[in-house]
């Protein structure tokens, strides 16, 4: 997923997300629009003190990040071409997956 790295435990379950703020920009001035100045994440900063990752604790805003989940795969499939309904519908009935 563009812009978004995973922290796992020793068991390989993901824990957390670091999300670039500068890839997704437009995705946390949505969340501080919602949610005010946030007080409970943590951010990676670069050497001038410029906030350019925060990490979302699956624990703590596994919400938030499910939002953020969402929104990033709705963007990375903008440019697939899209099947109607009705295509998707009678190629379910052929393979015996909808009945109708």
């Amino acid at each position: 997923m563009r812009g978004v790295q995973f922290l796992i435990d020793n068991e390989g379950n993901k824990t957390a997300a670091i999300v670039d703020l500068k890839e997704h920009s437009e995705f946390w001035v949505d969340v501080l629009a919602e949610c005010g100045e946030p007080t409970d994440f943590q951010f990676l900063v670069d050497g001038q003190g410029e906030k350019i990752a925060v990490l979302l604790d699956f624990e703590k805003h596994g919400e938030l990040w499910e939002d953020v989940y969402d929104s990033l795969t709705i963007e990375s499939r903008q440019d697939e071409p899209r099947v109607p309904w009705e295509e998707v519908k009678r190629q379910l009935e052929e393979k015996g997956m909808l009945n109708v």
